[in-house]
């Protein structure tokens, strides 16, 4: 049975988007009636709405006039998150119920991206309409230009005819002498070694690696402690990839040079790999998802199939590897967690839900600016379970209004490396057994070089002190046996040799 639209009503914010202002009006007072405020909302010329404030409550008019800043801001802030095209501004106009004197008034622009594309639109109009004039008037220099250069060409019709039968020719040339050198490439492509291999061109290895930091490694993550003062925030989407929603949030992502994380089903991976090689070819990070969208309190669940599959099919699809892991339902004390941190997975949760499967796009908005804060990570979905358009239609706002604040948009990998920055490179152990000589004659038994083999028996036992002796004197102290230079200048340098080499030389000139 066809299903019609005739049936369908829309909601209340999707009628304050199009400019009723009966629905502008109720919104308003859903929001502002427990505080004694009422608002009516009037239709005005060139999109700018007229909203007349009435202080119902008994108050006194400093107190009123003390709310002008505050009500203003809540006011406009509520129109700019509906990003609608048919509120460009307002007046406001506000005054003490049953008094006809008006305690303040003002106007204000709401430059939502809505509103700001629509000018645009507008602006680009009047240029092309200028630009119409214009050309209209060039039309008629131009055709008189043109009917004088028609009669000169003529005149060198025959000197191009020339050039061209020449370049004729010489194509005719080229492309005998290519087909000669496309003979032998095809022959050199298709040699034979003589193993029986045949010449091929390695390919680049790929070496995509959304691993994270060793301190991080088998942890439960909700966001990061960043020292350092810098503001940054992750955006992950969860059930991808879809074939409607993702390519639609890649491309906004794209179009403000933002990087995010996805965090993906098996099967949705298995059924477009496609897509979720374009998502790591734009720079985004990929975490595992689990296989299927399963409740962690499933005593039945397959681990391994869940966990070790999906991260394989994850890296044969795309290259990539990673060891980011973010369950179902946010619950830690599961089975499939358990694994999951066996297997030096970081298992990540978030300290932002949007709630976009619940709400429309204004909420979903107000959900993420309210508590962003810097090391935050924010809960999106792009999957079949997701908010779909509200996600995709929130989106530009909330990464224009971060980025004003001063935010800037890391991977979870990236954020991870903010919070456990990798440690400073130590110098090199030295060799254990190239000791420094002070050291080895402290640490090393004292054998008597004179001495034989049966006066040390065992080279690891250290000798005793004799008793009555004191461990400093002279004659227990090990002496190190030194060669000293003998200032002769009449003595050849062979005789200040050692007493090995001297012998060595010595039998080498006898053999001569």
């Amino acid at each position: 049975m066809a299903h019609s639209n005739a049936l369908y009503q829309p909601s209340l914010l999707e009628l304050a988007q199009d400019g009723n202002c009966l629905a502008l009006s109720y919104w308003m007072n859903s929001l502002l009636n427990s505080q004694g405020i009422q608002i009516q909302v009037q239709p005005a010329p060139d999109r700018f709405f007229k909203i007349l404030i009435n202080f119902r409550r008994p108050r006194r008019r400093d107190a009123c006039l003390n709310l002008r800043e505050r009500l203003t801001r809540f006011i406009c802030y509520r129109l700019w998150t509906l990003n609608s095209d048919a509120i460009q501004g307002v007046r406001l106009v506000a005054r003490i119920a049953g008094d006809s004197k008006v305690l303040w008034q003002t106007s204000v622009r709401i430059n939502s991206p809505a509103a700001v594309q629509q000018q645009a639109q507008q602006q680009a109009q009047r240029r092309q309409r200028s630009r119409l004039r214009q050309q209209q008037t060039a039309h008629q220099l131009r055709f008189q230009i043109f009917r004088s250069l028609f009669m000169s060409s003529i005149t060198l019709a025959g000197f191009w005819i020339g050039y061209w039968l020449f370049y004729v020719e010489l194509g005719r040339l080229l492309a005998s002498g290519a087909s000669d050198t496309a003979a032998v490439t095809q022959s050199l492509s298709g040699a034979e070694l003589p193993g029986g291999g045949v010449i091929r061109m390695p390919l680049p290895p790929n070496q995509t690696d959304f691993t994270v930091p060793k301190q991080a490694a088998g942890t439960v993550i909700s966001q990061a402690d960043l020292s350092n003062g810098e503001k940054l925030i992750a955006l992950t989407f969860d059930n991808g990839p879809d074939p409607e929603i993702t390519p639609q949030i890649l491309d906004v992502l794209q179009q403000y040079n933002v990087r995010a994380t996805f965090f993906m089903s098996g099967i949705n991976v298995d059924q477009q790999p496609d897509l979720a090689r374009r998502v790591v070819a734009e720079g985004h990070a990929i975490g595992n998802r689990g296989w299927n969208w399963l409740s962690e309190a499933d005593l039945n669940v397959d681990l391994e199939h869940e966990v070790d599959d999906t991260a394989k099919l994850i890296q044969e699809t795309t290259g990539a590897k990673t060891d980011l892991f973010r369950p179902s339902t946010g619950q830690i004390s599961s089975p499939l967690v358990a694994y999951a941190k066996r297997q030096d997975n970081a298992v990540i949760l978030w300290s932002i839900d949007s709630q976009d499967p619940l709400v429309a796009a204004p909420i979903l908005l107000d959900n993420v600016l309210r508590n962003a804060q810097p090391g935050r990570i924010v809960l999106l979905h792009d999957g079949p379970s997701g908010a779909g358009s509200a996600t995709v239609q929130a989106l530009p706002q909330m990464i224009t209004a971060l980025q004003n604040q001063g935010y800037r948009f890391v991977t979870v990998p990236k954020l991870l490396q903010y919070q456990h920055p990798l440690p400073e490179a130590s110098p090199e152990p030295a060799d254990p057994d190239a000791k420094d000589p002070d050291t080895r004659s402290k640490s090393s038994p004292e054998v008597n070089p004179g001495a034989s083999p049966e006066a040390n028996p065992n080279p690891n036992l250290k000798p005793t002190e004799p008793a009555g002796e004191k461990p400093n004197s002279p004659e227990v102290k090990p002496l190190q046996p030194k060669l000293e230079k003998v200032s002769n200048p009449e003595r050849s340098p062979e005789r200040e040799l050692p007493t090995r080499k001297r012998a060595v030389a010595l039998a080498a000139e006898s053999e001569l």
